[in-house]
């Protein structure tokens, strides 16, 4: 279990400015780089496999998720999950630790990395305040790591919603069979940003991957954040809203429009057999109450064969559940994650 106390976080928070955001982690939250680590699942995958891409919108929804994920057809037989936006201790999500809660529920292991730490930890009703990504596997997990992205927008400094932290991907290899290994990345790329400078930290995540995995075949996944638009311009996510057709042509010419994807099949890590490439995975509520569908969640592979992608929906109807705990009926036609989950079958 990762833990802090609240004088290393305020000490960090004093060396901000003085030393670089990675630094002051360093120096004083060594434990942010820690990944938390468990391997207790009893339960084997089988290959093929079936993965999954999950953003959980910070798992306020936990208790629907779960039954959700047992209960779907297309998702009570996933092998692995690589997962963002999950909380521990946050009041938003009933101050849980929404991963352990996924990964025993799931009979799955699983490795956590912490994204943020809210420096509202331990105020207006949080425990200690942390957000990151994750992976669920019914394969062991080994030599798993927490590996940090450059910095495109610093959080710490947001207005209202001050962060220690950074962007960051989990790595780890899972041993799929005996003697084989793959390596598993959960990634969570920054949506403030321009496409090319989302190019920036997808370079130094594959240089990351080929040092760490060296030869072993490698299957990432998570949300790429494609919005294909600049994250801290003003005005344009509102300027697609007003334009339904320019957001269906951006849904299906996300490689046109932000080079990573691109940049990505260059290095041998493909995209196109493990995606619906004309897909909307996120809709984004705007301030007017209407949505912009966005196309942001991907699988990338380097030495895998993929197939299968789909693409499943999560507003929760009971309609589309097999013998769901009765709870959940009271969730009917709400949103379990602004995000769609996105699947694909793996063959190593």
């Amino acid at each position: 279990m990762i833990s802090f106390d609240r004088t290393q976080i305020e000490a960090a928070a004093a060396l901000i400015g003085e030393r670089t955001h990675l630094d002051a982690l360093r120096t004083h939250l060594p434990q942010y780089f820690e990944p938390q680590v468990e391997n207790s699942a009893s339960e084997g995958g089988s290959l093929p496999f079936r993965a999954a891409v999950f953003n959980m919108e910070q798992c306020t929804r936990v208790q629907y998720i779960i039954p959700f994920l047992q209960c779907h057809p297309q998702l009570r037989d996933l092998d692995v999950i690589l997962a963002n936006e999950l909380d521990i201790g946050m009041a938003r999500s009933g101050n849980r630790d929404t991963p352990r809660e996924i990964a025993q529920a799931l009979g799955m292991n699983y490795v956590f990395g912490i994204e943020f730490i809210t420096r509202k930890a331990w105020q207006n009703g949080n425990a200690q305040g942390l957000h990151g990504n994750a992976i669920f596997s019914k394969f062991p997990l080994h030599r798993c790591k927490v590996v940090p992205l450059p910095i495109l927008f610093d959080w710490f400094y947001m207005p209202g919603d001050p962060r220690l932290g950074m962007r960051n991907a989990i790595f780890a290899e899972a041993e799929v069979a005996d003697g084989k290994r793959i390596g598993l990345v959960s990634v969570h790329l920054e949506n403030r940003a321009t496409p090319q400078e989302r190019l920036r930290q997808m370079t130094f995540l594959l240089d990351e991957v080929e040092r760490y995995f060296g030869d072993l075949p490698v299957l990432i996944g998570g949300d790429m954040n494609t919005n294909t638009v600049s994250g801290n311009t003003p005005g344009s996510m509102e300027e697609l809203e007003e334009n339904p057709q320019e957001q269906l042509r951006r849904l299906g010419d996300i490689p046109s429009l932000e080079p990573l994807m691109d940049f990505a099949a260059r290095r041998g890590f493909s995209y196109r057999d493990c995606n619906l490439m004309n897909k909307a995975t996120r809709r984004k509520p705007m301030p007017s109450g209407a949505i912009v569908k966005l196309n942001l969640d991907w699988f990338f592979q380097r030495g895998l064969k993929c197939s299968q992608p789909r693409r499943v929906e999560t507003i929760l109807r009971m309609k589309d559940l097999e013998n769901p705990p009765a709870h959940v009926a009271e969730f009917e036609e709400k949103e379990l994650s602004d995000h769609d989950v996105v699947t694909v079958m793996v063959e190593c």
